[in-house]
């Protein structure tokens, strides 16, 4: 079923600028370009990326400029136009669509309200752990190219994004994600979290706002999609969600990219309500088992 192209109640549907306070060091991904041509054992790897990450700490290591200031690549937003640009939906698809916001609203406010205690105590591990900022936010590819500031707990140490060009030697995905599993810069407190995908609660918000859906595509990084084939600009067509088809996946981390977008596209030509319930029913026993990395 084609759904592109449709926009419904969203409240802070555009960039939502946060203070630069909120944004710490964290990424579960990043596409910046290798830099050097090394090579390591699995060992050594993990050896010179602990010795980076404590020299960053130390204050011993000057790297010329804070990502947060350097712009990422920028998506064409012709290509977008050219994807999207002739659709025609049918009133029942509206009707369900409409349904679908309402429930993202109404499912994301409950969820808030009664997971606060637990949104509290994490931000107060967070914080606890090394001082540092509670929250990451970072920019990311939305519904039809629109760019959002997608919010998650930071689970790495404050200036990781400074560190990730050095391990991206290390990258263990294909395609333009960047994916490593044994990563140096995930803190202890990070790596709770992450097993159990907690990290990713404040997206809450963001579903709240409009910027996202409880389930959809996973929202991209700007500096993945400019690496983009026209194939995979489909994905856009809905809003990025907090769960998906490679979310409840028990091969996701070993999953090619390509097979990754092909279960992103299969979502937006299959999507019903019925999908929907049936993937955020399968990802609390993807939750419950702990296996986020």
């Amino acid at each position: 079923m084609d759904i592109a192209g449709t926009e419904l109640g969203s409240a802070g549907a555009g960039t939502q600028e946060l203070p630069r306070d909120v944004a710490g060091g964290d990424d579960r991904g990043g596409s910046e370009r290798p830099i050097g041509n090394e090579s390591f054992a699995p060992a050594e790897a993990a050896q010179v990326a602990e010795a980076v990450c404590r020299q960053m700490e130390a204050g011993e290591l000057a790297l010329a400029a804070d990502s947060a200031s350097i712009p990422a690549p920028g998506h064409d937003p012709d290509a977008f136009e050219r994807e999207f640009r002739d659709f025609e939906l049918e009133l029942s698809t509206l009707v369900r669509l409409s349904l679908k916001r309402a429930f993202d609203v109404l499912a994301s406010a409950a969820a808030l309200l009664v997971l606060l205690p637990l949104l509290l105590l994490i931000g107060l591990l967070v914080k606890l752990s090394d001082g540092g900022p509670v929250f990451f936010a970072q920019l990311r590819v939305g519904m039809r190219g629109r760019t959002f500031r997608m919010l998650k707990f930071r689970s790495m140490v404050v200036h990781a994004e400074r560190l990730r060009p050095r391990l991206e030697v290390r990258n263990e995905s294909s395609g333009p994600v960047f994916k490593m599993k044994l990563d140096p810069r995930v803190t202890t407190v990070g790596k709770l979290i992450r097993r159990y995908s907690l990290d990713e609660l404040p997206q809450l918000l963001n579903i709240l706002m409009g910027d996202m859906s409880i389930v959809g595509p996973r929202p991209s990084l700007p500096s993945e999609v400019v690496k983009y084939e026209p194939w995979q600009y489909r994905r856009f067509a809905v809003r990025p969600g907090l769960t998906c088809y490679w979310q409840v996946s028990p091969s996701r981390y070993q999953m090619s990219f390509d097979d990754w977008m092909r279960l992103d596209l299969k979502y937006v030509e299959d999507w019903s309500l019925g999908l929907d319930f049936n993937l955020i029913f399968r990802t609390f026993g993807v939750v419950a088992a702990g296996t986020g990395e």
